[in-house]
């Protein structure tokens, strides 16, 4: 418990995290955090059911309540507040320790925290150029690109730090969006509106590191999803949006949201930063 403790705690750190905020990155080491709260029609903040898999920690604050049923496997620790429940049934199962205590709910509380802060903090960057994208392989563009919403293939080419600002962040069909740099290119998507990934969508990074890629969802609104065979790389962060994670799909890096449910044959693997 001690070095569990000391691996989490620390909220600011004077040195810029990977995406140029003031925020350490103690947030980050989560396959799945649940800021639970701020919806009333639900009492459970993460829900995970049928033949779902999530690779790494998953935290629950809020609330503190989980329910995992079916041939849910969370191969990780779970960490959830004191006066939250868990529920476990059928042959659902959790592979590492489980933390109900006053020093898991210290880590819940800092991570809870600093995922606010970051994405407070992201959403002040602004598009200040450093990329080119191209549509279906055609000439490359300027930006700035305000929009993504699409059953088109788009690559992003970056350098540095990259920032955008849309409206939706929606793929449907077999729409890919690459993210093409180096493994120290970072991209922020500031998203004011929707989140989605449908049908066989997805996130393919090219040189890219997934923990170097973060969504950042903007207050409340519509769920931030991924379904089908839908693939996504990168931390989706959407601190007040209930995720939902379902189909076949597969999600490379983090999720951090209000309600979390996970549901069909679903995927989450965490990627360290």
């Amino acid at each position: 418990m001690l070095v569990a403790v000391s691996f989490f705690l620390g909220v600011i750190n004077a040195t810029a995290d990977q995406f140029g905020t003031s925020v350490a990155t103690d947030w980050q080491n989560w396959a799945a955090f649940s800021q639970g709260g701020g919806l009333s029609d639900t009492t459970t903040v993460t829900d995970q059911s049928g033949g779902t898999y999530v690779k790494g920690n998953v935290g629950v604050w809020g609330s503190g309540n989980v329910t995992l049923s079916g041939n849910a496997i969370l191969d990780g620790d779970l960490y959830y507040r004191t006066t939250g429940t868990l529920k476990l049934s059928d042959n659902a199962k959790i592979t590492g320790m489980r933390h109900h205590d006053a020093a898991g709910d210290t880590i819940l509380q800092n991570s809870s925290n600093e995922a606010y802060m970051e994405s407070s903090q992201l959403a002040t960057q602004t598009d200040h150029g450093g990329y080119t994208y191209s549509v279906n392989g055609g000439p490359p563009q300027s930006g700035p690109l305000t929009n993504i919403n699409t059953n088109q293939n788009i690559t992003i080419t970056g350098t540095g730090h990259v920032v955008l600002t849309l409206q939706n962040f929606v793929l449907t069909s077999s729409a890919t969006i690459t993210l093409q740099g180096t493994a120290a290119t970072t991209f922020v998507f500031n998203i004011s509106k929707s989140f989605s990934l449908t049908s066989s969508s997805r996130i393919v990074l090219s040189g890219v590191l997934a923990s170097n890629v973060v969504y950042n969802v903007i207050g409340t609104g519509s769920d931030a999803s991924v379904g089908g065979s839908a693939k996504l790389q990168g931390i989706l962060l959407a601190n007040r949006r209930n995720v939902v994670l379902s189909g076949s799909s597969i999600t490379t890096g983090e999720v951090v949201g209000n309600k979390i449910s996970i549901s069909g044959t679903a995927q989450l693997i965490h990627a360290s930063p």
